[in-house]
């Protein structure tokens, strides 16, 4: 609980806070390009006397107290390369980027445990991460601060992401697996290609493609027995550009989601074993790449209980739960949660008798209410931590 003092701070910080986010959302960066964000927060941080450091390239680490225990907290910086298409005041100026998962309240939310922090007395060390490239699988920040040395003498850490698939006030979080490992991959497909009248002198990529599409949806429904355990999906079908040619490829990519290892090695068994089906009975060569991902993200028990610890004192009795988790999204909060203990949680977003846009969707914005929200329950987790 916040003494007076506190609340009254916390009070006068929340206009401010509103108004960085709308000004991080406007001005949208990419993973690794954060320059504009980084600078922003940096100049934050000083002025509420922390010295921060550069980390990832475009990251930044801050540190405040001392002691014997050290708690990480952790937020994401970039966008997607999405265009943002929504009508808002604060609609992005760069085209093709988008604050479209929520980071610029993430990164926000940071912002105000870091200017509420020096309020608390401390008895430990809280060190704030703020993150670059969460969103780039191949390219990832969190993975990259790891080995520069982010999480040296941490003893625990922690992050959250807003999700509107769930009633606003409300946090999830579970022990053990919370997100997906992640696997992308891409499909190529080569045959003869020819003219469009003329079919039975080619070797057609986009029939084998099309049967390839509904082949690959077994991989899972008839590879893995009634407990699933992985997701796969198709996410483009490339081929031709003219209506009178077969061509001569066709491309397929997608992405694979699991969280145990055995499911994992089945599922991409599978995926070759029915690539080289497709490619027999088409008389095409089906060549398959797949590019591992993110790891599992698995939140430490002890973590996982202090979260609900703090979020019935925050939100309230009844408001927090492990209700559909874990789920098949991908973070890479798990390289950090795989080095120290930690736990990851959501804020839900969903608001009643509303079909709140999800993360991704063109029309998301971040709910600016979810602020005050997270900087309760990060300065809760702090405080239950270190007491």
């Amino acid at each position: 609980m916040l003494s007076d003092a506190q609340e009254k701070r916390l009070a006068e910080l929340l206009p401010k806070l509103r108004e960085v986010r709308h000004d991080i959302h406007q001005h949208p960066e990419i993973g690794f390009a954060e320059e504009r964000t980084q600078a922003l927060v940096r100049t934050w941080l000083k002025d509420h006397g922390y010295a921060p450091r550069d980390s990832a390239k475009t990251g930044l680490i801050a540190d405040l107290g001392e002691g014997a225990r050290t708690i990480a907290l952790r937020a994401d910086m970039d966008c997607l390369p999405m265009q943002e298409e929504t009508p808002l005041p604060y609609k992005s100026v760069h085209a093709g980027l988008a604050h479209k998962c929520g980071h610029d309240g993430h990164t926000t939310i940071l912002m105000g445990v870091a200017a509420m922090l020096p309020t608390l007395g401390l008895k430990g060390r809280v060190r704030l991460l703020f993150q670059p490239s969460e969103e780039n699988i191949n390219g990832s920040g969190g993975k990259a601060m790891v080995e520069e040395g982010a999480l040296d003498g941490v003893d625990e850490v922690y992050g959250l992401h807003n999700w509107p698939a769930y009633d606003k006030g409300e946090v999830r979080v579970c022990a053990g697996p919370i997100m997906a490992q992640v696997h992308s991959y891409s499909i190529t497909i080569t045959g003869v290609g020819g003219h469009g009248s003329q079919p039975q002198l080619c070797r057609d990529p986009i029939v084998a493609g099309a049967h390839l599409v509904t082949a690959l949806q077994t991989v899972v429904s008839r590879g893995l027995g009634y407990e699933g355990g992985a997701v796969l999906s198709v996410g483009s079908f490339h081929a031709g550009k003219a209506s009178n040619v077969i061509p001569g490829a066709a491309e397929l990519t997608g992405t694979i989601r699991s969280f145990q290892p055995a499911v994992t090695e089945r599922v991409l068994e599978r995926l070759h074993e029915v690539c080289a089906g497709v490619a027999s009975t088409f008389g095409v060569t089906v060549v398959p790449e797949v590019v591992p991902g993110f790891p599992v993200l698995v939140n430490d028990a002890s973590c996982a209980e202090t979260v609900h610890r703090v979020a019935e004192r925050v939100v309230g009795k009844g408001k927090h739960s492990e209700e559909d988790l874990p789920m098949a999204g991908g973070e890479d909060f798990a390289y950090m949660a795989a080095t120290v203990p930690g736990a990851y949680f959501f804020l839900g977003a969903k608001k009643p008798g509303e079909s709140t846009p999800v993360c991704h969707h063109p029309d998301f914005d971040f709910d600016d209410d979810l602020i005050e929200t997270g900087v309760r329950m990060m300065l809760g987790i702090v405080a239950d931590r270190l007491a």
